[in-house]
Order: structure tokens, then sequence, then C-alpha cells
């Protein structure tokens, strides 16, 4: 018999993100990727994001503990024009996993486009935009 419950997920709230280092990661997502620290403690970020806060946690161990799988979250953050943004944080140094930007989507009126790349500490981050056909 299937178990019943009713607790309904309706938003995202925080996303994690584990490094070894707050600082050197604040920089990086500060300096590169333009977001604004909203609060900052010892071993603990936030950074102003929308709806969904991203948070940064000083934790070798919640590195590890991620469930020791090869397969890990990927941040996708939303631009207006993907070829600018992409131009953009090149231009700031950021190393693409690919040279252009990747059709990911098509709908009758729209391309979706992403672009990926890590932080400084290997965790998966990415760019997405459309454009009308």
């Amino acid at each position: 018999m299937p178990l019943s419950t009713d607790i309904k997920l309706k938003t995202l709230s925080y996303v994690i993100i584990y490094v070894p280092d707050t600082k050197e990661a604040t920089s990086f997502y500060t300096e590169k990727l333009g977001f604004k620290v909203k609060r900052a403690d010892d071993g603990w970020v936030e950074f102003e994001s929308g709806p969904t806060t991203i948070a940064l946690h000083a934790s070798e161990e919640g590195m590890k503990q991620a469930c020791e799988k090869t397969l890990t979250p990927t941040l996708v953050f939303k631009v207006d024009n993907i070829k600018e943004a992409f131009e953009a944080l090149q231009s700031k140094g950021i190393k693409f996993c690919q040279e252009e930007p990747q059709e990911v989507c098509a709908t009758t009126d729209h391309v979706g486009f992403s672009a990926d790349f890590t932080d400084p500490f290997g965790n998966k981050l990415s760019i997405y935009g459309e454009t009308k056909k």
C-alpha cells in the first residue's frame, strides 16, 4: 500500500554549496558572477538570488557526504542574453566546458541554450537563455 502524506513541496528555498573556504568562494560568486552577499557568518554565506537562497557552507565533511556518487547538482542561472552572458563571464576568466553555448531545448517559439562551468571547487554551474525562433 502506498504511503500517503499531506506534505507538499512548493518552492526551492536554499541551494547549499559545500566549499572548503567560504572567503575564497565568496570572491568567485561576487566578483565573477555578480552576486551580492545577503548574510555572512563564519563558515556560512548567503547571496541575494531571488526566491531561492544560494548559500556557501564551509565543510570538508559535507563535500565528502555527497552520497559518494559522481552525479552532483548543477545550479542553472537564467540570463536574458546567453551570448552576452557567455562572453561577459569569459572576460572575467570563467572557463566553460564548451566553446559556445549549446542548444538544449526548443519549442514552437524559442530555442534554449546553456553553457556549463565550475566554481574553483568543482561545483557545477550553468547559464541558460532563450532566443526566439
